[in-house]
């Protein structure tokens, strides 16, 4: 970033995921979760909670993969995420207030049938998110430090790990 690096006197560079297809970086995790199942759960299908992005990865990659995809999303999920999801062939189901109702909702109903995976709290979701910071420090080998975002923690954990293993002298500022 051009601008950012001459305000702050120092190289500036952006990994800009809201780039990808579904606008964000969730679809890394979810599309090596998803690639991380057994034929046979591939078969089943997965649920998810989720309000929007990660709902939105896992109905991208899932009908990719020809994985079928439930999502629970909260009933003050964007209506624009909700039909995006659909139209991506997710089947959704609205239940719950906030998020962990939505969560209880789609373990109890679905989860007997079908693999959860939580958006963040997934080895294989972190595993996913961290192949950004490998990305970064491929791109930017001498940077000295990256700042991650920190919503559910699932980016910075798998970029925090990628980055620590490859690099340990970098500093990762949440």
């Amino acid at each position: 970033s051009h601008s950012l690096s001459s305000l702050t006197g120092c190289n500036i560079w952006l990994k800009k995921e809201q780039l990808q297809f579904t606008g964000s970086f969730k679809e890394r995790g979810a599309r090596n979760a998803l690639l991380s199942l057994l034929s046979d759960r591939r078969q089943a299908g997965v649920v998810a909670a989720s309000a929007g992005n990660h709902a939105l990865a896992l109905a991208y990659h899932g009908a990719a993969l020809g994985i079928p995809v439930t999502v629970v999303m909260p009933t003050v999920a964007p209506m624009a995420k909700v039909d995006r999801c659909r139209s991506l062939g997710a089947h959704v189901v609205l239940a719950g207030a906030h998020i962990g109702e939505a969560k209880a909702h789609a373990i109890e109903a679905f989860g007997h049938r079908s693999t959860y995976i939580n958006g963040f709290d997934d080895p294989a979701v972190l595993a996913g998110t961290g192949t950004l910071g490998m990305e970064l420090l491929e791109q930017v080998p001498h940077c000295d430090a990256v700042v991650v975002p920190i919503g559910g923690a699932g980016l910075v954990a798998g970029v925090a790990l990628a980055v620590k293993t490859l690099n340990p002298a970098v500093r990762v500022i949440g």
